[in-house]
């Protein structure tokens, strides 16, 4: 069956053949995987390869030639690149992933990991199928946390709560809520993989930066985690800060109990007590 965005490839694909600015294109994400394919919600990702970046990042004349479509902005990329986000009609997003071509040789892991789930080819003028395969077909194996990182983590996890208590203090709310819910979680995510993987083992996947984390983490760090995030209200910052350092403790911990890792107790102890005093929190 067609995709939904199959005029858009029909006509992506005729535009690009014919552009000389345009030396390869591929569909990555949902619209290339076998596993967790494209639904009613999913986006088309194209990634183009080009001579000059910053044509197809500043201009939308190209957009022409593509679709009928509404707007466009400009954002960074896991690639390390930049990408054009375009809405066409009928409300069909799709993201234009911008690469120079001597980029595609020196990819980081995460554009790596995202290859390595599907692909399809569109248009190759610099014989890009003989150069790609051999950097995804292997899917690299989870590698658990060293010993160093963790206790970095945790200690940058702990740091950070004395922090969000600060500015929530402070009255900060907007400052305290988005290290709550963006910083915070950032660093409770890699625990949760690595906690993931202890349990199910190094080939368990845990996808990349949270995606589908309802689906690969333990069903009561799912349920925790609904109390971990904040509405803009003083009082409700607090509680979900605390929730979050309740789960963070728990699952940090047992990750070092099960990889014989030693455990920043003092970090966890001294900033919990002073992070409650200051907030004038008392259990239950």
């Amino acid at each position: 069956m067609d995709s939904k965005f199959q005029a858009i490839i029909d006509d992506f694909v005729c535009w690009g053949k014919s552009s000389d600015r345009l030396y390869a294109a591929l569909i990555i994400g949902s619209e290339a995987r076998k596993d967790r394919p494209a639904d009613e919600y999913s986006d088309l990702d194209i990634v183009m390869i080009v001579d000059d970046p910053v044509y197809f990042l500043s201009s939308d004349q190209w957009l022409e030639g593509i679709g009928s479509y509404c707007f466009s902005f400009v954002e960074n990329t896991l690639a390390g690149g930049q990408e054009k986000r375009v809405l066409f009609d009928s409300a069909l997003d799709v993201d234009f992933v911008i690469l120079p071509k001597d980029m595609i040789s020196d990819l980081d892991s995460d554009a790596l990991a995202i290859l390595g789930r599907g692909y399809n080819i569109l248009i190759d003028k610099i014989d890009l199928k003989n150069s790609l395969p051999p950097l995804v077909v292997t899917k690299k194996p989870y590698k658990l946390v060293s010993e160093q990182d963790f206790i970095n983590i945790v200690n940058d996890f702990w740091y950070h709560t004395v922090w969000t208590a600060k500015k929530l203090k402070r009255g900060e709310l907007w400052t305290a809520k988005m290290c709550l819910d963006s910083y915070l979680k950032w660093k409770i995510l890699p625990i949760i993989e690595c906690h993931a993987h202890i349990i199910h083992g190094l080939d368990y996947d845990t996808w990349h930066r949270g995606r589908f984390i309802e689906e690969w983490a333990e069903p009561w760090v799912i349920e925790e985690l609904s109390l971990c995030f904040s509405r803009y209200h003083k009082e409700d910052i607090k509680n979900a800060l605390f929730a979050t350092m309740d789960l963070f403790r728990t699952i940090a911990r047992e990750v070092a109990e099960k990889l014989g890792y030693k455990y920043p107790l003092k970090a966890d102890e001294y900033t919990t007590r002073w992070v409650k005093t200051a907030l004038n929190y008392t259990d239950g």
